[in-house]
């Protein structure tokens, strides 16, 4: 009897021990994962906030020209510390609602040449041509980037 009281006492210590390291394993997992995901997400975040964009437009004053088709510009300012794709395969342009198919989607800088990127600080040039013209009234534009970032105005014509 007297060898078995320390035999026991030593499989608890070590069932003890087995227990702690599983404990500590599973601890030490949820701990890094939780601490990947967070970092994920404050690159997310940091990314998003590097990428910004304002539409200068006056609402009460959109360019048009054209008498068929109709040609309205909507000027865009990056805001953000980076530079984002600027063209029909990366931006989608909807008013009132409806996507305006890429084809009749014009991007440029404010001197008139194509660009396919628009630099921190830049202004560039939506122009969005229509068949007809845009009745009298309020409308809304809604330009999103490739990331999901999206800016809208309201405008009359």
């Amino acid at each position: 009897m007297p060898a078995g009281g320390p035999a026991s006492e030593l499989i608890m210590f070590i069932v003890a021990v087995i227990v702690a390291g599983t404990v500590a394993g599973a601890l030490a997992y949820v701990t890094t994962d939780i601490s990947n995901n967070m970092k994920a997400r404050g690159e997310f975040l940091a990314d998003q906030m590097r990428v910004d964009f304002a539409i200068i437009n006056d609402p009460e004053n959109i360019p048009v020209s054209g008498a068929g088709p109709y040609n309205y510009t909507f000027y865009i300012k990056n805001i953000g510390k980076d530079a984002f794709p600027f063209s029909n395969t990366s931006v989608q342009v909807f008013i009132d609602g409806n996507l305006i198919p890429p084809s009749n989607l014009t991007f440029q800088d404010i001197n008139g040449n194509p660009i396919s990127s628009l630099q921190p600080y830049d202004v560039g040039q939506i122009i969005v041509t229509l068949g007809q013209s845009l009745t009298a009234g309020a409308h809304k534009i809604v330009v999103v980037l490739e990331n999901g970032k999206a800016r809208s105005l309201v405008f009359k014509t």
